[in-house]
């Protein structure tokens, strides 16, 4: 097959969306399938990535916005690249991908990988609320007029069913469990570790709340690592908050450096309410590393499966979260199970090939029933298969 994946931001963007569509891409490739990008960031040099000339997004500097806002070389290049699949990753780049499907009568996929409207907070900009407003409103535009919508947990699968979109099916997202995979030593520093933008809606100030709940403790650390336009912000309230001995601050780091950090954690926080899913949090827990996350994050709604190695906890209330901090830095056995626990959670749930074999089923199972109805005469100038 020849998949075009539609996306605003591909790697070496340091965000999850970009590193989850460079291994998509990779694993695909691998099987025998031709993959095409088109962003308004990525590797020019590598194959089949189509970027645009693009610059800063002024609010958020971590991505870009194109120059020409009607990108009319790239979409000619789509359309004759003759996709049989066009699979878009957000309402940007997406209008893009959607017009080639209605041009080629390709069908087109999506994934809900952003809440919009919640993520609004963390970028400052005149009209910001209506702005997110209207995107979120504009990504349900899109994903009615979809063959199939992917949303990579059950809640937020429910959440876009409630707003309308019903041809909606789950599929988690994966890590590499044999490059996340646990470090037996121990360094004897506990360290509680938060990796992610630094941004309001990830939640990054209420680990300082905690932090400064424990007090100071010399056996505990507190590691922050990632970028965003909050890192300033973050680095002038430690200090006022005389937290500077307990958190630090590591900035942007790479894959590796990740790896290395989550091997080396005694516990992960993420106090992020705005996650889709929270890609970070399965690779601390693939990693053998329980992880403390606010109640209903969507891992949570796995109730059907043993998820012992997720803390679910109220970060309204700090001083309870430190309390079970100091509990478990003194019980490292009780730690240990719940690293194992965490694990074999996600060694059974979320692999890459899994994964890869249901977008490739829902691509074939697309193209098979588009052939019967062109076959027919039934075939839709809209790139919609009838309702299922």
């Amino acid at each position: 097959m020849r998949i075009g994946f539609f996306t605003a931001t591909y790697y070496p963007t340091p965000d999850g969306v970009s590193h989850y569509l460079r291994d998509v891409k990779s694993e695909l490739q691998k099987r025998g399938h031709e993959v095409h990008v088109f962003s308004f960031n990525g590797d020019r040099k590598e194959k089949n990535v189509h970027v645009l000339h693009s610059v800063p997004f002024p609010a958020y500097s971590q991505y870009s916005m194109p120059v020409n806002p009607l990108p009319f070389g790239l979409y000619r290049k789509a359309i004759r690249l003759n996709l049989d699949i066009v699979h878009i990753h957000d309402p940007f780049m997406g209008s893009l991908g959607y017009r080639v499907s209605r041009h080629t009568g390709a069908p087109i996929v999506a994934t809900y990988h952003t809440d919009f409207v919640k993520m609004q907070e963390s970028v400052k900009m005149p009209f910001r609320d209506s702005l997110f407003r209207t995107t979120w409103k504009y990504s349900l535009f899109l994903y009615r007029r979809c063959d199939e919508v992917f949303a990579p947990s059950r809640k937020s699968m429910e959440q876009l069913r409630n707003d309308g979109v019903l041809h909606t099916r789950e599929l988690p997202l994966f890590v590499d469990t044999r490059r996340f995979a646990p470090d037996t030593g121990d360094s004897g520093i506990f360290t509680v570790q938060y990796i992610g933008r630094i941004t309001r809606d990830k939640g990054v100030f209420r680990i300082l709340d905690v932090a400064a709940a424990v007090g100071r403790n010399p056996g505990i650390r507190f590691l922050i690592s990632g970028t965003g336009p909050e890192e300033k912000n973050l680095e002038r309230v430690i200090q006022e908050k005389g937290l500077r001995d307990m958190i630090t601050l590591t900035g942007y780091v790479d894959e590796q450096r990740k790896i290395e950090l989550l091997r080396k954690a005694s516990l992960f926080m993420y106090p992020s309410e705005t996650d889709t899913f929270g890609i970070s949090v399965v690779e601390a827990m693939s990693s053998g590393v329980p992880s403390i996350v606010p109640r209903g994050f969507p891992l949570a709604h796995y109730d059907d499966m043993d998820v012992s190695g997720l803390i679910e906890m109220d970060f309204s209330r700090p001083h309870e979260i430190a309390q079970a901090i100091e509990r478990y830095s003194n019980d490292r056995r009780d730690l240990r199970s719940l690293g194992e626990s965490a694990r074999k959670f996600v060694t059974d749930n979320f692999s890459m090939e899994r994964h890869c074999d249901i977008l490739l089923s829902t691509y074939s199972d697309l193209l098979s029933g588009r052939s019967v109805n062109s076959a027919s005469g039934n075939r839709k100038s809209t790139g919609r298969l009838p309702a299922r």
